[in-house]
């Protein structure tokens, strides 16, 4: 096969790795020459695979082989071979995704690649666990996590809030001022809607603006607040 003919079933091998759910979430986490090198040995596992294809048609179909190449447009030796990898590819990966659920996929990759962060937003997520977000101009939001966090791609979390207040000068107490859960309950009595997902009261918070983020637990809360007057 002439060496410039390889570059399609590399491009075959890249569009698997970076639009395929089983590929996909992890390699936005990894670095740009693992991501060609791992290009690379898809698309000579691409390409050997199309040639044994073409290797059994041309032995069940010799004729079906000689009309395709006599209407083909590529005279040159085994580049329909390459062009048809790149088609496999494709194929391939539009089918899987149709037929899978990236959240699985997101979730994979946020137990192999991902960080802290990226698994308490995930356990959040999982068990509907409510999360206490400290933001860096003391503003605190207790909320759940709407949407997977995506390793190393949105530098943003979206998350539906239940309270949200701030810390007082003294950074040791929290004033909550608003509390979301009776207007979501009210709204939901009246029938308006029926999930609280439908008030689309989402709030998208920038990453960097976190300085901390921890499992609110409202018992333990309680009791922590109680120590306060006598210490």
């Amino acid at each position: 096969m002439p060496w410039n003919l390889l570059i399609l079933p590399l491009v075959g091998g890249y569009f698997i790795l970076t639009k395929c759910y089983i590929f996909k979430f992890h390699q936005q986490r990894l670095d740009r020459q693992r991501l060609i090198f791992e290009s690379v040995l898809l698309g000579i596992a691409l390409i050997v695979s199309t040639y044994l294809i073409r290797i059994l048609f041309v032995k069940l179909t010799p004729d079906l082989i000689d009309i395709v190449h006599s209407y083909s447009p590529f005279k040159q030796p085994f580049a329909l071979t390459s062009l048809i990898s790149v088609g496999i590819a494709i194929f391939f990966t539009i089918v899987y995704n149709k037929f899978s659920e990236d959240k699985k996929w997101i979730r994979k990759a946020i137990d192999d690649v991902g960080n802290e962060f990226e698994s308490l937003m995930k356990y959040s997520f999982d068990e509907e666990s409510l999360l206490q977000f400290t933001l860096n101009n003391d503003k605190i939001y207790i909320a759940w996590v709407k949407e997977l966090p995506i390793p190393s791609i949105s530098p943003y979390v979206r998350i539906i809030p239940a309270i949200s207040g701030y810390r007082k000068d003294d950074k040791k107490q929290v004033e909550f001022t608003t509390h979301y859960l009776s207007v979501y309950a009210s709204y939901i009595k009246e029938g308006v809607v029926k999930y609280v997902d439908d008030l689309n009261t989402d709030l998208i918070l920038d990453i960097s603006d976190i300085t901390t983020v921890s499992n609110f637990d409202p018992e333990m809360y309680k009791k922590f607040q109680e120590q306060l007057p006598t210490e």
